[in-house]
């Protein structure tokens, strides 16, 4: 067993003490195994006072003492740490109607799952792109899951569905309506008007598709001004490219949603070929790992300066 030295020091006037109690009650040198030097009884009854004194003074002084002082040096040095931290919840950027703050950052710093902040401003800077296109927020794309009867329809109106030629929507497998923020995995599902269909990317292997047709029910009566219109169809993408690790699915999501809409802004009019083949090529795992310095960097250039 290691002992580190404050435990050293336990140990040795522990056991003194435990050789005192011994000692003390040995009538001779020759019994004692030659432990105390003095064959006189009074001089050998003055060391044993003298060791017992000394670990009792040790047991009610010394060691209290520096129990404390060792408290307070550690509390003291935990002060002054948490003194030259940087407050996680500081703001560091308004960007259109997204607040991103310090741990967002450290989020994007490490190889950590991605939140709704993030991805919503993500989406908010691609949105910027064109009117045709429409990048739902994640905290939307939620309630418009979780939403019934009346209230879903006078929320939808303002967004304009029906005027949008793509909408792109994040999907997140949380139940839990009461939890914001919540679920464990990302995926992305896009609307394109002129193929009049809705297609899943889920970048693990379909754990989303039950979360994805759900947000397809609640919002495919809206995405047209007649409801005699052909109704959207769904579609699951097969060959969507795949996560390696259990942390980049929202990094997967935004680097297929800015394929997406850099397809739309390129495509021939009348087009029907989707985006596949460009998700394919262009969405590869060291693309999606690069995403994260890129991101990074982009909120620090639009970062005022201080």
């Amino acid at each position: 067993m290691k002992l580190n030295g404050d435990y050293k020091i336990d140990y040795l006037f522990k056991y003194a003490g435990l050789g005192v109690a011994l000692l003390a009650r040995l009538p001779d040198r020759s019994e004692s195994l030659s432990l105390c030097p003095y064959e006189d009884s009074s001089a050998r009854e003055s060391f044993f006072f003298s060791i017992t004194t000394v670990y009792l003074f040790k047991s009610l002084f010394f060691q209290p003492f520096f129990r404390i002082l060792r408290i307070e040096r550690t509390e003291y040095t935990i002060d002054i740490y948490q003194m030259g931290k940087p407050n996680p919840d500081e703001k560091i950027l308004s960007y259109n109607d997204v607040v991103l703050r310090r741990s967002d950052l450290d989020i994007l710093s490490g190889p950590y799952f991605l939140n709704d902040r993030l991805i919503e401003f993500y989406f908010s800077y691609l949105s910027s792109c064109s009117e045709e296109i429409l990048l739902i927020p994640p905290s939307i794309a939620f309630w418009m899951m979780n939403a019934v009867g009346q209230g879903l329809h006078e929320f939808l109106v303002p967004l304009n569905l029906p005027d949008k030629k793509l909408v792109i929507f994040p999907v997140n497998d949380n139940e839990d309506v009461s939890e914001a923020g919540g679920g464990s995995h990302w995926s992305l599902l896009a609307f394109e008007r002129d193929s009049n269909v809705f297609v899943h990317h889920d970048s693990n292997g379909g754990m989303n598709r039950r979360h994805a047709k759900k947000l397809y029910d609640a919002v495919v009566d809206f995405m047209s001004v007649s409801r005699s219109a052909t109704k959207p169809t769904y579609q699951e993408c097969s060959d969507s490219p795949q996560q390696v690790n259990g942390y980049d699915c929202g990094l997967y999501v935004l680097a297929i949603a800015r394929v997406i809409c850099s397809w739309y802004g390129s495509k021939d009019k009348g087009e029907q070929t989707l985006w596949f083949h460009a998700v394919r090529e262009q969405v590869t795992p060291s693309v999606v790992a690069a995403m994260r310095h890129e991101i990074l960097e982009l909120i620090r250039g639009l970062m005022p300066v201080k």
